[in-house]
């Protein structure tokens, strides 16, 4: 039948054939997505198959942030913990002085010359004569303690640490030292016992001489000037000194780096005497 002469389709034959239209065309787009997702499939499952057969595996989600953390090894960790120093223990002090110690702290030691009158606990108070007229339980005394010079350093220890005592008529304190202007008594006395509150000590007397405290412009060797060496030529020369003014050779020599001790007391052959002895310690 020409065109022309065809019936005229009517409006709901119209929609008929749109709707059919639409119908054949998602047919179309869910086949074709069909076919995309089996050829998606089918390239995963070949790259799957190419890891398996060279051994890697694999992971269809994705790693998670812990997973990424890796632990040290034990030996690390392990090095890094750190063992705390060691504190030295407290030195002890001697078993003799302890309970001295205990009762008045301000003691430091203990000197005795043996066979004599000296046999005394030292003090000392930094900055102060506290002990020239006071006793050991800190009353008035005409006494007072043997002391260390209140100019003297025992942390660390100076060169020459200065006694102090006075010359008691009694004979007690260090009166003794009088008796050695005379060299046989030094003969018979010739060291002297100094142990602090952690270590005995012997000192060996290099020199006694007769001084007296001067005026501060006098231009004079000031032997209780005299507390540490900076220098061997500071050391050297305040040796020369006090055997220069030696009573008598002793034959004792001192060298830099000894520790030295000197005994001082008053002497009263002339004004502001003094009568001093200066001994070294003995290396054992």
């Amino acid at each position: 039948m020409p065109e022309h002469n065809r019936p005229r389709p009517t409006r709901r034959d119209r929609r008929r054939w749109q709707q059919k239209q639409r119908r054949s065309r998602r047919q179309l787009y869910a086949v074709g997505a069909v076919c995309l997702a089996a050829v998606a499939a089918g390239a995963l499952w070949l790259v799957r198959s190419q890891d398996l057969r060279h051994g890697a595996t694999v992971t269809t989600a994705p790693p998670t942030t812990a997973s990424t953390v890796t632990p040290p090894p034990a030996e690390t960790a392990l090095s890094t913990v750190s063992t705390p120093p060691e504190t030295e223990a407290a030195p002890a002090i001697l078993p003799e002085l302890k309970e001295a110690y205990e009762r008045n702290p301000d003691m430091v030691g203990w000197i005795r010359i043996d066979g004599t009158e000296v046999d005394y606990p030292v003090m000392y108070t930094p900055g102060e004569d506290y002990y020239l007229y006071r006793d050991f339980d800190k009353q008035e005394s005409k006494q007072g303690c043997i002391f260390i010079d209140k100019h003297a350093t025992l942390e660390p220890r100076d060169t020459n640490l200065l006694f102090h005592g006075h010359n008691m008529k009694d004979g007690s304190m260090f009166r003794t030292l009088l008796e050695y202007k005379k060299e046989s008594y030094y003969k018979e006395h010739p060291t002297i016992h100094f142990d602090t509150l952690y270590e005995r000590g012997e000192y060996e007397i290099v020199s006694v001489f007769l001084s007296k405290v001067y005026k501060t412009s006098d231009e004079v060797f000031k032997y209780y000037q005299f507390y540490n060496a900076e220098s061997e030529a500071e050391f050297d020369a305040y040796i020369a000194n006090v055997k220069a003014m030696a009573l008598y050779d002793t034959g004792v020599e001192a060298q830099y780096g000894d520790e030295l001790i000197t005994l001082s007391t008053c002497e009263y052959s002339t004004e502001n005497g003094r009568i001093a002895v200066v001994a070294r310690k003995i290396s054992r």
